[in-house]
This record gives structure tokens, C-alpha cells and sequence, in this order.
């Protein structure tokens, strides 16, 4: 009995492989979904053949011991449970084998690359504002030590950042990189790599405006970037360009940009550059110099400034004020003003409150001869290093033609 069950289960299984051998093909994508159904084939091939066997092999031993082809007559011990799959259930998700569905394609690459890779690698510069700036390099420009360019006016600014802009799954780079004819602008660009490792640039995430863009109002500074949530890039900007002395007055305002699949767009933060209290708006007006002869043929007179704070806010740090005089005049100890000797001739004053005013009365000497008609009168606020806040108005306080006469 045993010989003829192990023969008739070998002659089931070699029928089973003989049937299911040709559908087996190559691993691959398309393969990972052909296992799953041949899983399933297989499993139904099996199933009914194993439900034949459990049949057939009773009915050939019944005959061939009492010679009735029909075998036994079943055994009823009670009704099969219900939750359980029948072998030839109709539902095929009731033996789909539990599989994770096959993804299409590679991985993105890893667009992370290290600061010190890019001190020394060749990427492609976005365009710079025109202007002084038309001499920084542009296209595929090679960095050495970070910097590059004639006489090294390219340069990486601080630490970039990884963020994933494209939402590919990889991070991408972000850096910062500056231009210094005269002054600096800036630009943030965002890189990547390609499927070969070759780095590539994704976009310019956001640049300054250059010498070309409106003081106050574009970006005219970066100062540095973060990596924000879900993609997107935090950049520090500032309305003042880093030139001329007025740096020190920009405010520091935080916007967010992402890439919506072409280019990079403003995703969050401030629009424009509200008020500015370090942006000052001094107005300076002065009497007539009237200059009267002295016995030894010298002159000397007396005059007579307001200094006018129109701004609601104090000025930032203290007040700088100047006299355009000709050589050899002089102002005498004891002002309000002690002029150095510079050019112009200066002296530097306490702060002024918003709408607030600052009366100076100088007393002035010239050499014997022939007197300069007219005089020009400069006011600006300056921080502790000497260094000038802009004003509102274009000349920011100057006031010429200031008259002298002869008394």
C-alpha cells in the first residue's frame, strides 16, 4: 500500500512541475508581480491536486482489496467550519500570499555633498545682477579653497545645508555663495547630484538685487540659510547692500523658498521690508554765516544749525556733523561743535529723540583775504565705529549753499 501511494504521489508532483515549470521567468520588476500570481497558481495547482490525492488513494486500495471501483462511502463526523478557506473557493484574495508590492524604479541619489568637496569642485554659477557684479563668474567656474574667480571675488560663505527640495526621498545642497567687486552680493544655490555622482545644479534659490535694485526695499544682503521644514530653504536677507558704510542697517528678516518642479519660489515669511528704525530722516537748516572783518584783516562769525529728527524713532547711535569750510578756518573752543580738522571739519553729537531738534552755535574764524560765498552742512547718524545709517532722503541731510556774507 505504501509503494503504490508513494508512486501515485510522485506521478501527481512531476505532472504539477512538468505544468508549472515554463511560467517561471527572470527576477526583475515585472517578475515581482508574475510571482504573486504564479504563487497563487501554484497554490491552487496544489491544493486540488493534494484534494485528488486524499481521495483517489482510499478508492484504489478500497478496490483492490473488495473490488468495487467506488471506494468507501464518505465518513460524516460533523460540519467543516466555516472560517476556514475552501480549497477550491472561488475568491482568489483568500490565497493571495501576503507580499509588499514591487517599487519601480531606483533610489534618488544622495545629493548630501561635504563643504570640503565643495571647496575644491567645478559647479555651474547661476547668472549675477548687472553692474559691478557683471565681472563675477558665471557657468562652470572651478573652486580652489572655496574661492573663485579673478583675484578669488567668488567665494562659499559659511556651512551649507541639506534639505530635500525636491522631495525625491534624497537630500539635496544648499550654499551660499558671495561676490565682492565692490561691496558683495549674494546668491543661494542649490545642488545635486546625477545618477553617474557628477554634481549638478537644481536652480538659484534667491539672489540680491546687486547695484542695480533700490536701496530699502530689495534684497540687497545674505547672511546666512537653514533648512526648513518639508523642503524648503530659510534664507536671512537684508535691504542694504554691504557697501558704502550702511551694512549695519539692514534688518534681519527670514524667508523660506521651495522648488515647485522648475524653479524656486517665495514659500514664507515677509513679502517686503516694513519700517527700518535704523533708516534715519534728518532734516538741517542753518541761519545766513554773516563774517565780519577784525582789525588784522581776518573774519569771524557765528554760526547757527538745527539738526531735526523727522523720524518717530531716535536716532541709531549718535550724530555726525559736517562743515565744508576752505582751509584755514577754524572754530573756536567752547562750541556746542569743536571741529577737528579733517575734510570736511566735523564733530560728533549725543543721539536725537524722534521729532526732536539740536541746536549748534559755532564760532568761526577765516584768514584775511577773500571769503567763500557759500558753505554746505552735512548730518548723519553713525554707529560706535564711525560707520553711517542711511537716510530716507537721496543726500541723506546735506544742506548747500549755505550763505556767507560779509558783515
Amino acid at each position: 500500500m505504501a509503494d503504490f501511494n508513494d508512486q501515485f504521489l510522485a506521478s501527481a508532483f512531476a505532472e504539477f512541475r512538468g505544468e508549472v515549470e515554463p511560467h517561471v521567468k527572470p527576477a526583475g520588476t515585472a517578475a515581482a508581480h508574475d510571482t504573486v500570481h504564479r504563487r497563487h497558481r501554484v497554490r491552487m495547482i496544489t491544493a486540488t491536486a493534494l484534494a485528488a490525492l486524499a481521495v483517489a488513494a482510499p478508492v484504489a486500495a478500497y478496490a483492490a482489496v473488495t473490488g468495487d471501483p467506488h471506494g468507501p462511502p464518505p465518513a460524516v463526523t460533523g460540519d467543516a467550519p466555516s472560517d476556514l478557506p475552501s480549497a477550491t473557493s472561488s475568491d482568489p484574495a483568500s490565497l493571495e500570499p501576503s507580499v509588499a508590492p514591487a517599487v519601480a524604479g531606483s533610489a534618488a541619489p544622495d545629493g548630501r555633498i561635504s563643504k570640503a568637496d565643495l571647496s575644491n569642485a567645478t559647479l555651474n554659477i547661476p547668472a549675477w545682477p548687472k553692474g559691478f557684479d557683471e565681472i563675477c563668474p558665471t557657468g562652470k567656474v572651478k573652486f580652489s579653497g572655496g574661492k573663485a574667480g579673478d583675484r578669488g571675488l567668488a567665494a562659499l560663505q559659511g556651512d551649507p545645508v541639506y534639505v530635500d527640495v525636491d522631495h525625491d526621498g534624497a537630500l539635496e545642497t544648499v550654499i551660499l555663495i558671495s561676490c565682492s567687486p565692490q561691496g558683495s552680493d549674494y546668491q543661494v544655490v542649490a545642488l545635486d547630484r546625477d545618477t553617474t555622482g557628477k554634481i549638478v545644479t537644481l536652480g538659484k534659490v534667491v539672489g540680491s538685487a546687486g547695484n542695480t535694485g533700490k536701496e530699502g526695499s530689495d534684497i540687497m544682503t545674505i547672511w546666512a540659510i537653514k533648512a526648513g521644514d518639508n523642503g524648503q530653504v530659510r534664507v536671512d536677507v537684508g535691504e542694504f547692500r554691504p557697501c558704502c558704510e550702511m551694512a549695519q542697517a539692514s534688518q534681519h528678516q527670514w524667508r523660506e523658498y521651495g522648488w515647485n518642479g522648475s524653479r524656486f519660489t517665495q514659500t514664507g515669511g515677509p513679502a517686503e521690508f516694513g519700517p527700518n528704525p535704523k533708516v534715519t530722516d534728518l532734516v538741517i537748516t542753518a541761519d545766513r554765516l554773516i563774517m565780519t572783518k577784525q582789525s588784522d584783516g581776518s573774519w569771524a562769525g557765528t554760526l547757527r544749525v538745527n539738526i531735526h529728527n523727522a523720524a518717530k524713532v531716535a536716532t541709531p547711535g549718535k550724530v555726525w556733523f559736517g562743515l565744508s569750510i576752505d582751509a584755514g578756518w577754524q572754530s573756536q573752543p567752547g562750541t556746542d561743535c569743536p571741529l577737528n580738522h579733517d575734510s570736511p571739519q566735523n564733530c560728533t553729537l549725543p543721539g536725537i529723540g524722534a521729532g526732536a531738534d539740536r541746536s549748534l552755535t559755532i564760532r568761526l574764524t577765516a584768514p584775511a583775504g577773500s571769503l567763500s560765498t557759500n558753505s554746505s552742512l552735512y548730518a548723519h547718524a553713525v554707529d560706535a565705529n564711525g560707520l553711517v545709517y542711511p537716510d530716507r532722503k537721496e543726500f541723506g541731510g546735506v544742506v548747500a549753499n549755505v550763505q556767507v556774507v560779509q558783515g
